[in-house]
């Protein structure tokens, strides 16, 4: 799960080529939900140099996830209009657009399955992710299985109090997860 504060430490320079891509990550999702498009991939969208490591693209998004959060993703939008109407505050000196910022990467992360990390951040780079909770386990949870690529720097994280007998489970499965280099 992503640090929202974070973004405190992203470089000055990078802010607001940060802003505008988690803004414009945001404005997808909500005309998508507007318009009754949810769940399909995301047009190849321009990955500003600020990101550091390799996305997953095209973008697809959780259709569950982004519908659940639909009511927060409504409320960043409206929190940070002024700021995507006058780009000029965007300054790394406001403590609440951070914040606010951060919590709404946290919110993209979830529903896109992938770590959006820029410039100056000490986490790990931008790429595929899955983080999963289960009580108890009786078929087979897989984490991330990939048919033919997932590209960046991949994670997986379950977490399973019991796997019952013929219970299985996968952080990931190959052909080729992870960094292509």
């Amino acid at each position: 799960m992503a640090d929202p504060s974070g973004l405190s430490m992203v470089l000055s320079s990078a802010l607001p080529a940060t802003f505008t891509f988690l803004y414009q990550r945001l404005d997808v999702l909500l005309s998508r939900n507007r318009t009754g498009e949810a769940g399909e991939a995301e047009a190849l969208p321009e990955v500003p140099s600020v990101v550091t490591g390799e996305l997953e693209l095209p973008l697809c998004s959780d259709e569950e996830q982004a519908r659940k959060r639909f009511p927060e993703l409504r409320a960043y939008a409206h929190a940070l209009a002024r700021y995507h109407q006058d780009p000029s505050l965007v300054t790394s000196g406001d403590a609440l657009l951070l914040q606010t910022l951060g919590d709404l990467r946290e919110a993209l992360e979830e529903i896109y399955g992938q770590r959006f990390t820029f410039e100056g951040e000490p986490r790990q780079p931008s790429g595929p992710f899955s983080e999963q909770n289960h009580g108890r386990v009786a078929g087979e949870a897989v984490g991330m299985e990939a048919t033919e690529r997932i590209s960046g720097s991949a994670s997986s994280k379950i977490t399973t109090d019991t796997v019952e007998a013929g219970g299985k489970v996968v952080g990931m499965r190959a052909p080729i997860i992870g960094d292509s280099r």
